[in-house]
C-alpha cells in the first residue's frame, strides 16, 4: 500500500497523476489527514474510486454535496467525478483506485455487458455502511484489497482482480441505489471552472473585482460564469463575492476589536456606509451593533 502523495491537476481539475500501470490499473493508497481544510484539492480522474475511513472521520465534497464518513464507512466516487476531501479533526484513509477497463478490456463481451451498461447509467457515488447488508460486504471487500496491497505472493494481483470484479458486481447489482448524476450540474469542466472562480474570488476578495475579472481568471466569457454560478451554487458570481466578503467581515468583528472602518476596507467594500448598509440588509443590525451584542469591545 503506498502513501498518497499531492494532488497535481490541469486547468479543469483533472488530476495527473497515473495510479497503477497500463497493463495493471489498479492501486491502492494509504493517506494520514491531519487538520488542513485542503488536505485533497478538487479533482477528478477517469478512475473509479473508493475510499474507506479507518480511523476519524473525513467530509467528502462531490460537486455541491458534502458526505461525512466516519470511521469503518465508505464512499464509492464514480468515473469523471469532481471531489475534495478534509478531515478537521484528523483522519486515516484507504483509497482504491482503478480504470473501468480494470474489470474487462473495451473490446471484450464482459466489458460491453457489466461495464459499459454502469459507465452510461448517470450514477455518480454513494456512501457505504455497515448497516446495510450489501454495502458491509462492499466495505469488507475494500479492507480485503488493502491487504491484498501488502500481499508480495505470485498470485496477489489475480487476487486482487477477484475481488475487484466482485466489488463491481455488488455495485452493479444495487445501482439504483447509487446516487444520480445531474449532468448539468455535476459535469468535470462545470465544476473545475466553478472551483476556479470561487478560488478566485478568496484570494481577491478584498480587491475591487468585477464580473469580467472573475470569468478571466478562468479563461470563460461573463455568461458562461454566471451560468456555473447559478447551476452550479444557485446565485451569481458578484452575489457569491459579496456574501463572502459580509461572512469574512462578520468574522473578523467577532475575532478582533479592529475598527469598523478598517474592516468593510480590509474586506473590499467601496466605504463604510455601504458596508453598514448591506451588513444590515443580512444581519438585521449594524456591523457596531452586532459586535457590542457578542460581548467584544472596540479597543
Amino acid at each position: 500500500m503506498q502513501p498518497c502523495g499531492p494532488v497535481y491537476t490541469d486547468d479543469t481539475l483533472r488530476e495527473l497523476a497515473v495510479h497503477g500501470t497500463e497493463q495493471f490499473p489498479f492501486t491502492c493508497y494509504f493517506s494520514h489527514m491531519a487538520d488542513d481544510p485542503t488536505a485533497v484539492p478538487w479533482h477528478w480522474h477517469r478512475e473509479v474510486e473508493l475510499v474507506l475511513v479507518t480511523q476519524g472521520t473525513a467530509q467528502c465534497m462531490l460537486g455541491n454535496e458534502q458526505l461525512t464518513v466516519q470511521a469503518g464507512e465508505a464512499v464509492f466516487i464514480h468515473s469523471g467525478i469532481i471531489h475534495s476531501f478534509n478531515a478537521p479533526l484528523g483522519a486515516d484513509l484507504v483509497s482504491i483506485l482503478f480504470m473501468p477497463e480494470f474489470i474487462a478490456p473495451e473490446d471484450s463481451a464482459l466489458h460491453r455487458r457489466y461495464v459499459a451498461p454502469f459507465l452510461s447509467a448517470g450514477c455518480s457515488h454513494t456512501l457505504l455502511r455497515n448497516t446495510v447488508p450489501w454495502q458491509a460486504d462492499a466495505i469488507a471487500d475494500l479492507r480485503r484489497l488493502a491487504a491484498m496491497a501488502q500481499d508480495a505472493s505470485h498470485a496477489a494481483e489475480l487476487k486482487t482482480h477477484a475481488i475487484v470484479c466482485g466489488l463491481w458486481a455488488l455495485l452493479l447489482e444495487h445501482l439504483q441505489e447509487l446516487c444520480p448524476l445531474d449532468r448539468a450540474d455535476c459535469s468535470a469542466l462545470m465544476q473545475a471552472r466553478l472551483q476556479r472562480m470561487i478560488a478566485f474570488i478568496k484570494r481577491h476578495y478584498a480587491t475591487r473585482l468585477t464580473l469580467a475579472d472573475i470569468a478571466a481568471d478562468a479563461s470563460i466569457s461573463k455568461s458562461e460564469a454566471l451560468r456555473c454560478f447559478r447551476q452550479g451554487v444557485q446565485t451569481t458570481p458578484i452575489a457569491y463575492l459579496n456574501q463572502y466578503r459580509l461572512c469574512s467581515a462578520r468574522s473578523r468583528l467577532l475575532a478582533t476589536a479592529a475598527p469598523v472602518t478598517d474592516i468593510a476596507v480590509e474586506c473590499g467594500f467601496a466605504s463604510t456606509a455601504y458596508f453598514d448598509r448591506v451588513f444590515r440588509r443580512s444581519f438585521g443590525q449594524s456591523p457596531a451593533a452586532y459586535r457590542k451584542q457578542s460581548g467584544l469591545r472596540p479597543a
